[in-house]
């Protein structure tokens, strides 16, 4: 069986820096903002603070812990894929002889 091509360690590991990029880019892009807004420079440091402190509870939200999570290695049951049950029922209730015999009925 094929497994996945990369550890949980490094799926992790991405998450992490994805979380903090993404709080970075939103406590930038705000300081650029208030520094173009005409703010001072103290001004924009505190509004980037507070903006990537913001930013990593949007990353927190936006990117949960549980996508981390990899769908090989876990032993939960999950059910059957979809289709297998209508495949089932189909060949439980005609056999491929019926089948055809339907078919020319109805034309």
């Amino acid at each position: 069986m094929v497994g996945p091509s990369i550890t949980q360690e490094d799926r992790e590991r991405f998450f992490v820096r994805l979380k903090v990029g993404f709080a970075l880019l939103v406590g930038v892009s705000m300081a650029l903002v208030t520094l173009w807004g005409s703010g001072g420079a103290v001004v924009a440091l505190g509004v980037g603070v507070a903006a990537t402190l913001v930013g990593g509870a949007l990353a927190q939200f936006t990117f949960p812990d549980s996508i981390a999570e990899t769908p090989y290695e876990d032993d939960l049951d999950r059910g059957p894929k979809p289709g297998e049950r209508l495949r089932e029922r189909r060949e439980e209730s005609e056999e491929p002889a019926e089948r055809t015999t339907n078919r020319d009925r109805r034309k």
